[in-house]
């Protein structure tokens, strides 16, 4: 009997744990089902913007804003959909914030170009001299100031005193995003790069000690990404009341993206949860939080489409301050379902705030 005890502890020994396997497989499906392509397609859209400002300063007709205007809405919503990738890539050499400085409540940016334009500070004219400027004036959050008005019309390209320096100045960030694009991407595609620290937890990896930790770091991005598109991207619009409401505060509200990249953040937090397939995992009694969730993010969208954009100059209009303030009440929804439901069924530790750090 002892023998047969032995013989048992040692299967057990040399055997992986079921789940450590099965975290393996939710991780990869998450690498190769979302996160590579979405950033991807993300470099490869902001790749066209330098095209577009070039384009639109060259010749300023009506068609060429119309082309500029497309092709920045499309790097927002592609942007939207991969920011809440708070790990890895992303993070290294600052560059989430180099992409998008928000938030913003004090308006940091704004003060620094100001003090830019008026020292006609040309260090911002060169993308490989801008990356070295502060983060808040080379993002795409400095863009929307530079080529957007507050009543959301385009004067990139429009005729002034400050033509030339404001091409020159959008072009570097447009360049200075493509390229932060390109790396992001190219190291998720790199199989020996942060995509195998998240498949090969144990072992000499000091990092992630499972692939129950690799899974928490992930999942907890996704909770995180959440909470940032409740708290920080909707609530200070909403302020306490419709009368004391902020439209302005909404991401991207100068070029009226805000609905674009609202969208484009809560459709790639609900496709990276799909793509991780987590229902399998989980105990059959415990599987209808994953079909609420999905239903809550459906409810999301059918909010964010009705709005009518822009925000901020409509959002006291047609019912929307009370959609979007209908929407922040789904996402505590969505926050709860995630945080308490899926982490607790899974076994995944809570309470971890991607924004504190590790």
């Amino acid at each position: 009997m002892r023998k047969l005890v032995l013989g048992i502890a040692a299967l057990v020994a040399i055997v992986p744990p079921a789940f450590a396997a099965d975290f393996n497989d939710a991780l990869d499906g998450v690498i190769t089902g979302f996160i590579r392509p979405a950033t991807t397609e993300f470099a490869e859209i902001s790749a066209r913007l330098p095209s577009a400002v070039s384009t639109v300063c060259k010749e300023t007709n009506e068609a060429n804003l119309r082309a500029f205007e497309n092709a920045y809405s499309e790097t927002i919503e592609s942007f939207s959909r991969i920011q809440f990738l708070r790990f890895g890539p992303l993070l290294e050499d600052d560059r989430l914030s180099r992409l998008a400085f928000l938030p913003d409540p004090r308006g940091t940016a704004q003060r620094q170009i100001r003090k830019i334009y008026a020292a006609k500070d040309d260090s911002v004219l060169s993308a490989e001299t801008l990356r070295d400027k502060s983060v808040a004036v080379q993002s795409l959050t400095a863009f929307d100031l530079i080529a957007f008005d507050k009543d959301t019309n385009i004067v990139l390209g429009a005729d002034g005193e400050n033509r030339a320096f404001t091409c020159g100045y959008a072009l570097a960030i447009a360049q200075n995003v493509a390229a932060i694009s390109q790396s992001v991407a190219s190291e998720w595609r790199d199989p020996e790069g942060y995509s195998r620290l998240l498949l090969s937890g144990g072992g000499e990896n000091a990092r992630f000690r499972t692939s129950q930790e690799a899974l928490e770091s992930v999942f907890n991005a996704l909770t995180t990404g959440v909470t940032i598109a409740k708290d920080q991207d909707i609530l200070p619009a909403l302020g306490t009341s419709a009368d004391k409401a902020k439209p302005r505060r909404f991401p991207f509200s100068r070029s009226a993206n805000s609905v674009v990249y609202l969208s484009g953040e809560l459709g790639g937090l609900r496709d990276a949860l799909t793509s991780m397939n987590l229902k399998r995992l989980m105990p059959s009694e415990d599987q209808w939080t994953l079909d609420t969730i999905g239903f809550e993010f459906k409810n999301a969208g059918t909010y964010l489409s009705a709005l009518t954009v822009p925000l901020r100059n409509t959002f006291a209009e047609d019912g929307n301050y009370n959609r979007v303030a209908a929407l922040s009440i789904v996402l505590s929804s969505i926050q709860e379902l995630m945080s308490e439901g899926v982490a607790g069924s899974l076994g995944l530790a809570g309470g971890f705030n991607a924004l504190d750090g590790d």
